[in-house]
């Protein structure tokens, strides 16, 4: 059987029950190949998201100490944010965010994979990115209400820790998944730039 043989959901009608910048929330009426109605069916309307893994000039990963409201704790995450309607793409999305969050320039960008966080109620994607090289060279550009500590981790460190599973911090999961995704990048790219990082795995 192929994808183009099988049946999908149809959606009778759509309302917002939310709709406005941050968060677009639409209560849907489907009914399904077999004829069940289900209602409602929320979905969550998003903006591609970004990441990106990077590692500096001298072998750290850098990251931000973000406030997370929702579980009321600071956590360790990647460079991350929505990509905004003025970004020609999800890697210029990026290196502006690298500039906002961490001030970083000069790297090298790479591609290293897209998904979907949540298929069964999200619309959008993550894509994920490494940075290679570069460095902080200028200061922050943060929003209202955000607070962002730069922090650093060795990469040798942060490396064995993720192979070995002995991970004590309990990462965002999509973030986890695009550390995975930058280990065997590494691990299999030929870049001049990167061999200096496998050695250290």
């Amino acid at each position: 059987m192929t994808e183009s043989n099988l049946k999908k959901w149809q959606t009778n009608s759509s309302k917002y029950i939310v709709n406005d910048r941050w968060l677009k929330l639409r209560a849907d009426s489907c009914a399904t190949p077999d004829g069940h109605i289900i209602e409602p069916f929320y979905v969550f309307e998003y903006s591609d998201w970004v990441n990106c893994f990077v590692v500096d000039d001298n072998n750290d990963v850098l990251m931000v100490l973000h406030y997370r409201h929702g579980i009321d704790e600071y956590l360790p995450e990647l460079v991350s944010d929505g990509v905004e309607e003025s970004d020609i793409s999800p890697e210029e999305g990026i290196r502006r965010e690298l500039e906002e969050e961490l001030g970083y320039t000069g790297g090298e960008i790479h591609h290293i994979g897209t998904n979907y966080p949540n298929p069964a109620n999200h619309t959008n994607k993550v894509h994920s990115f490494i940075a290679i090289g570069g460095r902080c060279t200028q200061t922050q550009k943060l929003e209202k209400g955000e607070d962002l500590h730069i922090i650093k981790v060795p990469f040798k460190k942060l490396a064995n820790e993720i192979e070995s599973r002995t991970l004590t911090t309990p990462y965002q999961s999509m973030h986890l998944l695009a550390m995975f995704l930058a280990l065997k990048f590494i691990r299999h790219s030929q870049l001049k730039s990167v061999q200096k990082l496998k050695m250290l795995l």
